[in-house]
């Protein structure tokens, strides 16, 4: 057997740089979740009110069954709740009128509706990027899946694009893409 031998002073030192270290990496951890946390917390509707107006373009999604992409109009009229907090997404489909359709999502915390804020980048001139994700279920098989969604306004274009990757993968599939242009308020 083989004993170790160390001078008080050498096993002072050896406590004093373990917690010394120990100590800096804490912090460095709690300042990274820190930042996250604060700017998770930051996203509000106010945030999101630059897209507030009538958007005209198209969606092209992946049919799965064909395996090939396609495109219809669309027009997404968004605004906001009277009382500034839900964001309302009115989709509509001019030669598809049945499947038009209007949700109203709320920021809670970090979340937008059930769909986690994942990054949040705003400009100064209103234009921003955000991304969500939920975990879900998607294509003809209803699948295991991660769904992300980035949500995507510079000037006068915005863009809803879905990514899907489904479980055991790596793998980012665009599963539809919202192209638009402001129209007339």
């Amino acid at each position: 057997m083989m004993a170790f031998s160390l001078s008080v002073s050498e096993l002072g030192f050896c406590i004093f740089s373990y917690i010394y270290h120990m100590k800096n990496i804490l912090f460095v951890t709690a300042f990274l979740l820190l930042c996250f946390y604060v700017n998770a917390q930051s996203v509000q509707v106010k945030d999101l009110s630059n897209s507030v107006g009538s958007w005209e373009g198209k969606l092209t999604y992946l049919d799965y069954a064909s395996g090939k992409p396609y495109t219809m109009s669309a027009n997404i009229k968004i605004s906001l709740t009277t009382d500034f907090r839900g964001y309302i997404l009115g989709y509509e489909y001019p030669k598809e009128p049945h499947a038009n359709s209007k949700d109203t999502t709320f920021i809670n915390a970090n979340y937008f509706g059930k769909d986690k804020i994942v990054e949040f980048k705003k400009e100064s001139s209103g234009d921003y990027k955000m991304i969500t994700e939920i975990d879900g279920n998607d294509g003809n098989d209803n699948k295991k899946a991660t769904l992300r969604h980035t949500y995507l306004l510079k000037s006068n274009t915005y863009s809803i694009i879905k990514d899907v990757k489904f479980e055991g993968t790596d793998k980012w599939i665009k599963r539809n893409e919202y192209i638009l242009n402001r129209g007339e308020h």
